[in-house]
C-alpha cells in the first residue's frame, strides 16, 4: 500500500512538471530579427559608408528604430559625425559631401517654405534676400540681396528632418514650413539675425556671372531699431 501511495505521489509530481512546462512553452513569445546597419568604428563626416566602417547585424526587432538601415548603401557618404555601435539611420547618409562648418563659421537656419526650395540642394550657393516693408506705403517695400554665395548646408521639415531628395522638397504648397541650414561667418550670422527682425528673408539660387555683395554694411541695433 505504502509503495502505491509513493508511486502515486511521483506520478502527480511528474504531470505537474510537464504542466507547468507546457504553460511557460507557449507562454513565452519568440524574439524576432531583423537586419541593422550597425557602425563598427568612429566615422568623420564625409567619409565613404562601406563594409570597411559599417556591418549588418541582427538585432531584436522591436529595439530598432524605424529609419534604420538594412543593408550597408552604396556610394553614400557619411552626413555627420558618427560613432562606434550606432545604428545607421537614413537621416545620416548623404549623397555628396557637405560643407562642414570651420571655426569662424557656424550653421544659421533660416525658415523658408517646401515649394520656395524645391530647386536648391545641400551644397548650392544661394543669395539671401531682405524684404523690407514700408507701413507708410500699405504694402509695398524694398526687396534687395543682403548676402550672396553662400553655402546650403541641408534642407528640412518642419519635424527638424532632412529632406532627401528633390521629390521631397516640390511637394505641398508655398504654405508648407521647412528650414534652410547656412553656412556662414559670425559677422554674417548676425545680419541675417537682425535681418529676420526687421523684415522677410527669402533665397533665390545664387548665379556665378551676378554681381555679389562683397561689402556687407554694418548692422547696429538700437533699443530695437536696426540701422544698416
Amino acid at each position: 500500500m505504502r509503495n502505491r501511495y509513493i508511486r502515486l505521489a511521483v506520478s502527480l509530481a511528474a504531470a505537474m512538471a510537464v504542466s507547468f512546462l507546457l504553460v511557460v512553452s507557449t507562454g513565452e513569445k519568440q524574439t524576432v530579427y531583423r537586419p541593422v546597419v550597425m557602425v563598427t568604428r568612429d566615422i568623420e563626416p564625409n567619409t565613404p559608408l562601406t563594409s570597411q566602417n559599417l556591418a549588418v547585424k541582427d538585432i531584436p526587432a522591436e529595439t530598432v528604430p524605424a529609419e534604420a538601415l538594412q543593408a550597408i548603401p552604396q556610394g553614400k557618404v557619411a552626413g555627420q559625425k558618427l560613432w562606434t555601435g550606432e545604428f545607421l539611420l537614413s537621416p545620416m547618409v548623404k549623397d555628396n559631401p557637405i560643407a562642414l562648418p570651420v571655426p569662424d563659421h557656424r550653421v544659421f537656419s533660416i525658415p523658408v517654405s517646401l515649394k520656395a526650395v524645391g530647386g536648391i540642394q545641400p551644397g548650392d550657393r544661394v543669395d539671401v534676400l531682405l524684404f523690407s516693408e514700408d507701413k507708410a506705403s500699405h504694402g509695398s517695400g524694398e526687396s534687395r540681396v543682403i548676402l550672396s554665395g553662400i553655402t546650403v548646408v541641408d534642407i528640412l521639415n518642419q519635424k527638424g528632418q532632412a529632406l532627401a531628395g528633390k521629390e521631397d522638397k516640390v511637394m505641398g504648397s508655398a504654405a508648407v514650413p521647412a528650414v534652410a541650414e547656412v553656412l556662414v561667418t559670425a559677422a554674417q550670422a548676425n545680419l541675417l539675425n537682425a535681418a529676420a527682425n526687421t523684415g522677410t528673408i527669402a533665397l533665390a539660387r545664387y548665379l556665378p556671372d551676378s554681381q555679389p555683395v562683397t561689402d556687407v554694411p554694418a548692422v547696429v541695433v538700437n533699443g530695437g531699431d536696426v540701422q544698416w
